[in-house]
């Protein structure tokens, strides 16, 4: 298996491009990248973990609808992975792979759910707190989604407020509400869009298991 090497990304890994989001989907995934058996990518579940329940940090769930880029059809059987940092800020202590990440596969319905915890900003705190999301299928080409960014963080720009404004329904700055248990909760709609995305070695880590 592949060993990673971090470091933190540019801004680019927090603009969404907002071109080629309409339209029927593609078939070839980006520079042929698949899912391998490496993984569990094509039999996740829609619903489960990112972080153990004995991970430090206040515990989050989330729970969204992956559309198809109609933007109404929702997308079934659609390999959404998540990472994002520990309450460190930190991907992982060493180099490889983040820490806490998961493969979870859309319903027939397009849904997906996971509980982690919420995470950290990078330790230099130049970037809002995030969570990262990739998007692949048989049928989709493997692509970024839209970063699930939280609406109550200061590091938050304003650029980055009027970003999520314009995705409308699909914006990615999303309210947490804090529920029974101090457990934070939210929503995080995505759109796929019919191109992939090109992957640096370093964020091809889903791709590769």
């Amino acid at each position: 298996m592949t060993t990673y090497t971090w470091t933190a990304p540019t801004r680019r890994g927090f603009l969404f491009a907002s071109a080629g989001l309409a339209g029927l989907g593609a078939v070839f995934a980006t520079d042929g990248a698949r899912a391998c058996d490496k993984h569990p990518g094509p039999g996740a579940p829609s619903e489960g973990r990112i972080a153990g329940p004995d991970e430090p940090g206040e515990p989050m769930e989330i729970e969204g609808t992956v559309y198809r880029p109609d933007g109404v059809t929702p997308a079934a059987g659609v390999v959404l992975y998540a990472y994002h940092t520990g309450v460190d800020g930190l991907y992982a202590a060493t180099p490889g792979p983040p820490r806490l990440r998961a493969w979870f596969r859309t319903d027939p319905r397009g849904r997906y759910a996971y509980r982690t915890i919420r995470p950290a900003a990078y330790p230099e705190r130049r970037f809002a707190a995030h969570v990262h999301t990739q998007l692949w299928s048989d049928t989709v080409p493997a692509q970024w989604g839209t970063d699930l960014l939280f609406a109550d963080d200061p590091l938050l720009s304003a650029g980055q407020r009027r970003e999520s404004e314009a995705l409308a329904r699909f914006a990615n700055i999303r309210p947490l509400v804090r529920g029974p248990g101090g457990v934070w909760r939210g929503v995080h709609d995505l759109r796929l869009k019919t191109t992939g995305d090109h992957f640096e070695d370093n964020t091809r880590h889903g791709l590769q298991g």
